[in-house]
């Protein structure tokens, strides 16, 4: 036994000090965002942005899943490969990164909508070859007002565990709104919750990213672009920023606003059946749902039923295998009145999820 441990105590201290030195770097580089914080803009926009005016207004919701997602394309996180993954599959290839970027610069330049929330757009991140996705939609309407709120900051993520050449690498990522009107204000909101540590060092520190819009009649338009949590097994990081969204969103609507809540939920709506999108699976693990009675009568949640806006990313997209399901949509306060609600069909092209448009009315007294 001692001639073995005499051979392995090398190794063994050297995986303990490389670990160590993780958790360490990991330590004093955690960005730990906290409470309210104003929003400059990105982008003015044209200087002949006006006051919302025709109370018809439209908006486009997608996670565009950092560039990285597209059909072709998987997350090896999500195959449960924590210390070890396929060589060469910690990050799409750079051509495909490319070619998915390109789309969503498409999409958000080809699609008529007043106001754009995106989600998990890539500012500087060794995943997406350091594009500057801010950049992009910014150019597809350059005479659109744009803020961006960071929610996910790394010097290094550190997965797969034991390829560190092939590390994850370095993240700044976060929420882009869009909008064809001046903001009267903008703001990120730090969301509570956390996962332990040491988890939480590499994990995303959610945010919403809130706008006030004044209208021509006087009574002002809140939209607020989330993105809450995922691998929270328990769903208690999900509870915990809910009841914070309600406390905000009821806030706002009692003050005499117009409200507008659109993102990824990573839960489905009240009333979803899952099983529409996969009518072929017999036996699965319902994923959560938001609760029937969690607004207040009047509010109205605007989601497509015929229509899939995720896709399981563990593997590539098969149209005929993947299992898909809706976790992004809208939260409408009782003034709002909803036309039209639907999913772009993509077929997953560009990203894991798929963007989801609203047309809606402001309801005049």
């Amino acid at each position: 036994m001692r001639l073995i441990w005499r051979f392995l105590r090398y190794p063994v201290y050297l995986l303990l000090f490389y670990f160590a030195g993780i958790l360490v770097y990991g330590t004093l580089t955690d960005w730990k965002p906290t409470g309210d914080d104003p929003l400059a803009p990105v982008s003015g926009g044209s200087p002949t942005l006006d006051t919302i005016k025709d109370p018809s207004i439209t908006l486009l919701t997608w996670n565009v899943g950092y560039g990285g997602l597209g059909a072709e394309d998987y997350f090896f996180y999500n195959r449960g490969d924590f210390f070890w993954t396929d060589l060469g599959r910690a990050r799409s290839p750079r051509t495909n990164v490319e070619r998915y970027v390109a789309g969503q610069r498409l999409t958000v330049a080809n699609t008529e909508s007043d106001i754009f929330l995106l989600q998990e757009v890539d500012r500087h991140s060794r995943r997406s070859y350091y594009t500057d996705q801010v950049d992009t939609v910014v150019a597809a309407r350059p005479e659109y007002s744009a803020y961006y709120a960071p929610n996910f900051r790394s010097r290094r993520v550190p997965i797969p565990l034991l390829q560190p050449w092939d590390h994850y690498g370095e993240v700044e990522s976060g929420l882009v709104s869009l909008a064809g009107f001046p903001a009267s204000s903008a703001e990120r909101l730090q969301l509570p919750g956390e996962h332990p540590w040491p988890t939480r060092l590499f994990q995303l520190d959610r945010c919403a990213l809130r706008q006030v819009f004044p209208t021509a009649w006087g009574k002002e338009l809140v939209v607020y672009n989330i993105h809450l949590s995922a691998y929270d097994a328990d769903g208690s990081l999900r509870r915990q920023q809910m009841d914070f969204l309600r406390e905000r969103v009821l806030a706002d609507y009692g003050a005499g606003r117009y409200v507008i809540v659109g993102g990824d939920w990573n839960q489905v709506p009240p009333g979803f059946n899952w099983f529409s999108l996969n009518p072929t699976v017999e036996e699965a693990q319902l994923p959560p749902a938001i609760a029937f009675d969690y607004f207040p009568p009047g509010w109205a949640w605007g989601y497509d039923p015929g229509d899939a806006t995720v896709r399981t990313s563990d593997t590539t997209y098969d149209a005929h295998r993947s299992r898909r399901s809706v976790i992004d949509y809208y939260l409408c306060s009782p003034d709002v009145r909803l036309h039209l609600v639907r999913a772009i069909n993509q077929d997953f092209r560009f990203s894991d999820h798929q963007p989801v448009y609203l047309e809606a009315e402001l309801m005049r007294n």
